[in-house]
C-alpha cells in the first residue's frame, strides 16, 4: 500500500471578534461556505471564504487561517473590486490536516496610491452601480463596528418618494426610507431597502411599505451607533430619534417631543419637560448618539432654528431609550461663539469635544464649524434637570472655529456656508472633520474637510460645484457623501498607498472525525498482505455508517473496497481487507 487518506469534516460556530489598521482598501461581508454566521454542519466538503472589497487591491489580498496567534495557512486572493473568493480544504501550508480546535479568518488588502501621487482625495466608487443611486438622500452612516457582521455596511436615507421616481439603473420605484448597501456598492443580501415598520411618523403621517414621505424630513440624519444600531431623525415634527436593527426590520422611538402638537409618537421617552421646549420652531435638525453599550450611553439634540436658544442639550439613554427622569443637560447654549444654533450638524467624541456647525448663507454666523473641547471635564455629568454645564454662551469658548470669525472682518464666504452636517472620521480620536454643504442660490460647494485639532484646511471642497446633504466616514479612513444634485453617494480615498487587515466575525471549529490509530500488514503472498485499519470516529456511531473505499490515484475514482469488513463500537472500529495493490484509501460515513 502506498498510503491512506482520512477525511476529516469542518464544523463553525460564531464568536464576535474583529480588528482593523487604518487605510482605504479593506475587505468586508466576509462569509463562510455563504454564511456571517454558523455552519451548522461544513461535512467534508471545503470551506468557501468569500468577502468583498471597496476598490482593487492592486498590490495583492492575502487571506490567512489562524489557530489562536499561529497562522496555520495562507491563500492569494481575489482582487477586484466587489465579490471575491477563495476555498480552503483544511489543510496547514504544508499540506497537512490541521488538528481539531477553533480557526479565525483574516484578509489583507492592500492598494498603491489611488491619486497617482497628487496628494488629492480621489474617487473610488462607481456612479453607474445601482446601489449607489441616491433619491433626495439627507442622512449617510457607515458601520464601523469590527466585531458586527455588518462592518463596513452603508446606510443612507430617501427623505421624499414621490411615487413616481425610478433608479434609472435597477429600474426600481424609489420609497421612502433607508437604503442599505455594502461598501463597494452592491445592495445588501437581504434587500437594499428597509422601512423597519415606522409607517406613522412624529407629525401623524402615515404609509404602507414604506415611511411617510409627506413631510419630505423622514429620514432626515442617520447615525450608526457602538450598539449596532441605526438611529434616525423624524424632522416631521420638532424631531423625534428612532433606532433600528441593521437589517431595518424594527424599530424603537428612543426619544420625541411626547405629542406636543397632537400627533405623533406621544411616546414617555420625551423632551417635553425641557426647560427650553418652547425655543423650539423648526425643531431638532442635527442630533448625535454616544458610548450606546456603557453606562454613559446618551443622546443629543441639536437646534435645528436660526433663530432660538434651544442649543445643543444631552439626554441620558437607558436600555437605548432615554430616561424618563432626564429632563436634559444642555451642553451648548446659543448666541456667543453658536451665535445662530446647531443647525449645521453636531458630532461628539469619546473625550466629549462637541463639534458642530451652523448652514448660515448669511454674513450673520460667526462661525460655520467650530468645536467645544472637554465639555464637562470630560466626564458625562449625571442627570441634572438644568442647563448646567454649557458652552458658548460668551464668544471666545471654542477650541477653533471656522469662518467669520469673532476678529476677523466678517464678510461672506461663498465657498464656506450652508454647512449641512459636521461629521468627525474618528470617535476616539479625531483627525478630520467632513463638512458637506448646500448654498442655496448662493453656491454648491461639495465637502470640505477640516483639521480636528486646529481648524485648518485638509482637502478645499471635494466635488465643487454640487450639492452634498450628508457625510459620514468608515472605519479605515474613506469618505462618504450624498449630493441630490447628482443624485449619487460617492466614496473619496485619501492619497497614499493603504493596507488593512479585516477579521471575520465568524470563525471555524474543526473536529477531526476520523482518526488513524493503528496500522497493521500481515503478508499472505508475493505483494499482497492483510490489512486492518484501526480507526476512532466521534459521536459513536454503528460500524455499519463507514465504508471503505479506494482508488489507485490519488484524484481519481474512489469505490467500496471488496470484501472490506468493519467492526467496532463505542467510537473505536477497524477495517479488515486483503490487498495487492497500491491504492490510495478513503473512509466515508453516512449521514
Amino acid at each position: 500500500m502506498k498510503s491512506f487518506g482520512i477525511l476529516f469534516c469542518l464544523v463553525s460556530t460564531v464568536v464576535l471578534s474583529a480588528v482593523s489598521a487604518r487605510a482605504n482598501v479593506y475587505a468586508t461581508d466576509i462569509k463562510l461556505n455563504g454564511s456571517l454566521y454558523t455552519i451548522t454542519n461544513a461535512g467534508s466538503a471545503p470551506v468557501t471564504i468569500s468577502y468583498r472589497l471597496n476598490q482593487p487591491a492592486t498590490l495583492g489580498v492575502t487571506v490567512a487561517i489562524w489557530q489562536g496567534s499561529n497562522q496555520v495557512a495562507t491563500i492569494n486572493g481575489g482582487t477586484n473590486m466587489g465579490l471575491n473568493s477563495v476555498v480552503w480544504g483544511g489543510t496547514n501550508n504544508l499540506g497537512a490536516n490541521v488538528t481539531s480546535g477553533t480557526y479565525s479568518v483574516t484578509i489583507t488588502a492592500g492598494a498603491s496610491d489611488v491619486s497617482g501621487g497628487t496628494g488629492n482625495w480621489t474617487q473610488i466608487s462607481i456612479d453607474t452601480n445601482a446601489g449607489n443611486y441616491a433619491f433626495d438622500p439627507n442622512g449617510m452612516a457607515v458601520d464601523n463596528n469590527t466585531n458586527s457582521p455588518y462592518y463596513g455596511r452603508v446606510m443612507m436615507g430617501c427623505s421624499f418618494a414621490n411615487g413616481a421616481a425610478k433608479n434609472p439603473i435597477s429600474k426600481q420605484v424609489i420609497q421612502d426610507g433607508i437604503y442599505k448597501m455594502n461598501a463597494d456598492g452592491s445592495l445588501a443580501d437581504e434587500g437594499g431597502f428597509g422601512y423597519g415598520g415606522y409607517t406613522r411618523d412624529d407629525a401623524g403621517y402615515t404609509a404602507i411599505g414604506e415611511m411617510p414621505p409627506n413631510s419630505h424630513f423622514v429620514p432626515w440624519r442617520l447615525r450608526i451607533g457602538d450598539d449596532d444600531r441605526i438611529y434616525m431623525l423624524d424632522l416631521s415634527d420638532e424631531g423625534a430619534i428612532v433606532a433600528f436593527d441593521m437589517q431595518v426590520t424594527t424599530n424603537q422611538v428612543v426619544i420625541d417631543d411626547g405629542g406636543a402638537d397632537g400627533g405623533g409618537l406621544s411616546g414617555p421617552h420625551n423632551y417635553a419637560q425641557n426647560p427650553d421646549f418652547g425655543d423650539l420652531q423648526f425643531g431638532i435638525g442635527n442630533f448625535d448618539v454616544s458610548s450606546t453599550t456603557t453606562s454613559n450611553a446618551a443622546v443629543w439634540l441639536c437646534d435645528g432654528d436660526v433663530t432660538g436658544n434651544w442649543g445643543i442639550w444631552m439626554y441620558h439613554l437607558v436600555n437605548g431609550q432615554s430616561d424618563t427622569n432626564d429632563i436634559g443637560t444642555q451642553a451648548v447654549t446659543t448666541g456667543g461663539d453658536l451665535s445662530q444654533g446647531s443647525t449645521g450638524g453636531c458630532m461628539i467624541d469619546a473625550h466629549l469635544d462637541i463639534f458642530c456647525g451652523q448652514s448660515e448663507t448669511t454674513t450673520n454666523a460667526v462661525y460655520d464649524a467650530m468645536v467645544f473641547t472637554n465639555w464637562s471635564h470630560g466626564v458625562l455629568p449625571g442627570i441634572s434637570g438644568g442647563s448646567s454645564f454649557t458652552d458658548g454662551a460668551s464668544p471666545g469658548q471654542v477650541e477653533w472655529g471656522f469662518g467669520c470669525g469673532v476678529n476677523a472682518v466678517c464678510t461672506t464666504n461663498p465657498t464656506f456656508e450652508a454647512v449641512q452636517d459636521v461629521v468627525i472620521n474618528s470617535r476616539t480620536s479625531p483627525t478630520i472633520v467632513a463638512c458637506p454643504m448646500t448654498a442655496g442660490i448662493e453656491s454648491t460647494n461639495g465637502i470640505r474637510l477640516l483639521n480636528a485639532v486646529n481648524g485648518a484646511i485638509i482637502q478645499s471642497n471635494i466635488d465643487f460645484g454640487q450639492q452634498y446633504t450628508c457625510a459620514a466616514w468608515d472605519n479605515v479612513g474613506n469618505l462618504y457623501g450624498a449630493s441630490p444634485s447628482r443624485k449619487v453617494w460617492r466614496v473619496w480615498s485619501p492619497p497614499g498607498p493603504s493596507t488593512n487587515t479585516t477579521m471575520a466575525v465568524a470563525q471555524l471549529v474543526v473536529t477531526i472525525q476520523f482518526a488513524i490509530t493503528g496500522i497493521t500488514a500481515v503478508p499472505t503472498s508475493a505483494g499482497c498482505a492483510n490489512v486492518t485499519i484501526h480507526f476512532s470516529a466521534v459521536g459513536s456511531p454503528p460500524a455499519s455508517a463507514f465504508t471503505l473505499v479506494s482508488s489507485p490515484a490519488l484524484n481519481g475514482t474512489f469505490s467500496p473496497v471488496a470484501g472490506a469488513v468493519i467492526t467496532g463500537s463505542a467510537g473505536f472500529y477497524q477495517a479488515t481487507f486483503s490487498n495487492c495493490s497500491t491504492s490510495f484509501y478513503k473512509m466515508e460515513q453516512s449521514p
